[in-house]
């Protein structure tokens, strides 16, 4: 029988063809950019699906890969058997051990809601639509990353199944070496159907954006680059140089704007909080600013990341130094006044509790302090290549500062082929290998 045949007789819940009902919304994801068209999708509706989808790719020896969200999709995908988990979406919230295990079909926005209903917070990133799984196994880093650390620093436990193991609960006492490798390594370890996490104490943080005209924008990441590293690590902040569309969504002071936007978000009280931003407050008058006491189930609002699919073309760098030369580099080849079709080139400012390792694990670029992302624009009618080609002008630009390993969650379609690997020590490859080997010995799951 063929592997369709197969998993059709395995008593899996939903198994489909490409010409079947259900199959292109169950391959679609947020990048629109990268095709997604397996001979073979397996819609899992509970994690049983998933042991039964796991051996039949092990028997027949056909590669297997858990869709996600589609963000961060870097490879298309047309061979072997494709796993959807958007059907393992629940949510279960222990306010009492402030925990929260969620299945690997969530988003974190769902995970962030149900917390906030108990006065607490979620561990998610910039883009709470981002899938809860794919984003810790990269490790991850949100808008409050000084205070918290690493977002897979708050794992408890992954729920997984290998091809070696079948399903089974991996923590720091089951299973060690696959809880080092899955909090950091991102893929090749298992298809995680649920995970469970540490929730933070914040109802509510001082957080949002102040946004500057683009003629000021050097001027802003002059003062950014004097500013930031020196606040406390309660709080964190980012700046993005931002062409934005024309859209009735965004206010009229930012549509169709070219804006400064610095991020901010602090645990500290009000006061205290404020008074750190006066510093950028004053560089120039803020053309809209949002900054204030934010409900953390709004916490999306400080980055403001795009939610609609589109096609993504972006790339990553850490710099190992961030001076003045860094900047003038930054603004002749992806300023404002560039005439290139790029959306944001964004600078995180990282340290503080995301340098402090709590316990090993597989977080490559842990001592990342200034993290480079660039995006381009989704121009109708422009080429791809053309906008990877804008992206990778900016990095390139950025070559004399930037560090040899960076954050995996980050690399794009607009880097080398290499930057993935590279995205770990060779220690931690060699040892993240071992484990793949270990736990997936005929090689069912892709380690790229």
């Amino acid at each position: 029988m063929s592997t369709l045949d197969d998993l059709r007789h395995a008593g899996i819940s939903t198994v489909l063809a490409p010409d079947d009902d259900g199959y292109a919304d169950a391959v679609a994801g947020f990048d629109l950019g990268v095709e997604v068209a397996p001979p073979v999708v397996v819609d899992a509706k509970v994690p049983a699906d998933v042991a039964s989808a796991v051996a039949v790719a092990a028997e027949q020896g056909v590669p297997l890969t858990a869709l996600g969200t589609g963000h961060g999709r870097l490879h298309p995908f047309v061979d072997g058997v494709a796993l959807r988990l958007r059907g393992l979406d629940s949510v279960e919230i222990d306010a009492t051990s402030r925990t929260a295990r969620i299945g690997a079909g969530c988003a974190w926005a769902s995970v962030v809601a149900a917390a906030a209903k108990h006065g607490l917070a979620a561990p998610c990133g910039s883009s709470p639509g981002v899938g809860v799984v794919g984003y810790l196994l990269g490790g991850g880093i949100g808008p409050l990353a000084r205070s918290v650390g690493f977002s897979t620093d708050h794992v408890r436990s992954f729920e997984v199944v290998t091809p070696a193991d079948g399903p089974i609960t991996v923590s720091r006492d089951s299973h060690p070496d696959l809880f080092w490798a899955m909090r950091g390594g991102k893929v090749g370890l298992g298809v995680v159907t649920a995970v469970t996490v540490e929730l933070l104490p914040f109802a509510q943080i001082v957080g949002g954006g102040v946004y500057f005209d683009g003629a000021d924008s050097a001027a802003a990441l002059s003062a950014y680059i004097d500013w930031a590293p020196f606040l406390p690590e309660t709080t964190t902040t980012s700046l993005a140089l931002l062409r934005l569309p024309e859209s009735p969504a965004l206010p009229p002071a930012l549509s169709g704007k070219r804006v400064a936007h610095v991020r901010f978000a602090s645990v500290d009280d009000v006061d205290y909080a404020h008074a750190q931003l006066a510093a950028m407050r004053s560089v120039a008058t803020p053309v809209f600013d949002t900054v204030g006491v934010l409900p953390y189930a709004q916490i999306g609002s400080v980055h403001g990341d795009p939610t609609a699919p589109m096609p993504v073309a972006n790339g990553t760098a850490s710099l190992a130094t961030l001076g003045a030369d860094t900047a003038d580099a930054l603004l002749a080849a992806g300023g404002l006044e560039t005439d290139l079709p790029l959306s944001a080139v964004e600078i995180r400012t990282l340290g503080g509790a995301t340098h402090r390792e709590t316990e090993p694990d597989a977080v490559g670029g842990r001592d990342t302090t200034t993290l480079l992302n660039v995006y381009a624009a989704p121009v109708p009618g422009l080429a791809d290549e053309t906008r990877l080609d804008a992206v990778r002008s900016v990095l390139d630009a950025t070559t004399p500062w930037q560090a040899s390993t960076t954050l995996v969650n980050f690399v794009g379609r607009a880097n080398s082929d290499d930057a993935f690997d590279t995205s770990w020590s060779a220690d931690q490859r060699r040892q993240l290998d071992d484990i793949r080997r270990a736990h997936d010995p005929s090689g069912v799951f892709s380690a790229r």
